[in-house]
């Protein structure tokens, strides 16, 4: 082995006699790489970390590479500056009714001036290029006039994106993964165009994140060239007339006269979503650990459990005034959602 002490330099470095005496070492198996120290001995290079990962054959082309998304018909026309937003994005052909993008928000100079501040090297590719177009109309659509805020968490973007079928289900083959989008927006908070509602926080008892909503910035609404002065002034009129600050006043935290910032009614709104969310779990975790303790049973110890359990949860009038045939046939059909009931026994 060579010294340590030896610089390792590449053979060619080395004088004519060395490098004859490095070939003829090479020739003879005792030389297995073109590093050597410079008295000319070989240098054993580190063996790499064993792993399991391969280099596929699979294809790594997005299941959507075109998406497009324009507000349906049955919406209500966006007014304001968020209106104007919407129609510099999107244009509508009198003519023959298509609607297709006006301006490509992929292209403009915001993204070239700060692409190394947002850790870039390259410009975007294809592929992300018409995503990100196609996700600036749905963030204006679904943009809070008093907190700007999207009203749609990550995975709800992916869903409203993905193409359809004739029923609205999303196309499997076909659908914009939640990662996916989740870089996209990770890109566009580092670009400065959004940011998030609240930081990211891990739900223990269901052991993934809670959704995260972001919000368009003044320097997003710039890029979408609004007048901010007219956008300030719908701002502060949207929040007079908002949720937030009605609650405020009546729990005797805010007077009449004060007003609410948009960082304080964005953060309870945050707030707000993510307590859903956690009581949406943990309904969703109730039904599931009761459904798999009810499916060791027989089913009439099925139907009697469920019973006890709406009858527990009914109010005291319900309660009173529900016979015990409307009781089992309301247990039945709970057993029925939770996949439970018997092939031989019709969910009534």
């Amino acid at each position: 082995m060579a010294d340590k002490n030896h610089a390792s330099v590449h053979w060619s470095q080395l004088d004519e006699e060395a490098q004859v005496r490095f070939w003829q070492r090479v020739d003879a198996g005792e030389i297995t790489s073109f590093l050597v120290s410079e008295s000319g001995d070989s240098v054993h290079l580190p063996l790499k970390k064993p792993t399991k990962r391969r280099r596929g054959n699979h294809s790594t082309k997005p299941k959507c590479e075109n998406p497009r998304w324009f507000r349906p018909s049955h919406y209500r026309t966006l007014g304001g500056q968020l209106g104007y937003a919407y129609n510099r994005l999107v244009k509508t052909d009198k003519a023959t009714g298509t609607t297709q993008i006006r301006i490509h928000m992929s292209r403009h100079p915001i993204y070239v001036q700060g692409r190394i501040e947002a850790g870039r090297k390259y410009a975007f590719r294809p592929e992300k290029q018409r995503l990100l177009d196609a996700m600036w109309p749905v963030l204006i659509s679904f943009c809070d006039a008093g907190k700007h805020s999207v009203g749609m968490c990550v995975s709800r973007l992916a869903r409203e994106l993905s193409p359809k079928d004739s029923k609205g289900n999303v196309i499997k083959d076909q659908e914009i993964t939640v990662p996916r989008i989740s870089r996209l927006l990770k890109e566009q908070i580092r670009f400065g165009l959004l940011d998030v509602s609240r930081e990211l926080e891990w739900d223990r008892a269901a052991k993934q994140w809670l959704p995260k909503y972001v919000w368009i910035t003044e320097k997003g609404f710039r890029a979408l060239g609004v007048d901010l002065v007219k956008l300030a002034k719908e701002q502060e009129k949207a929040l007079r007339r908002s949720e937030e600050r009605h609650q405020l006043i009546e729990m005797g935290l805010m007077t009449e006269d004060e007003d609410i910032s948009p960082q304080a009614a964005r953060r309870r709104w945050a707030e707000k979503m993510t307590s859903q969310a956690l009581k949406r779990r943990r309904e969703l975790a109730a039904k599931r650990k009761r459904a798999n303790r009810l499916a060791k049973l027989p089913w009439d110890a099925q139907v009697h459990e469920m019973a006890t359990h709406i009858l527990k949860s009914m109010s005291a009038d319900e309660a009173y005034y529900c016979s015990s045939d409307r009781l089992e046939k309301l247990a039945i059909q709970q057993l029925y959602q939770m996949e439970l009931f018997q092939s031989g026994v019709p969910p009534a």
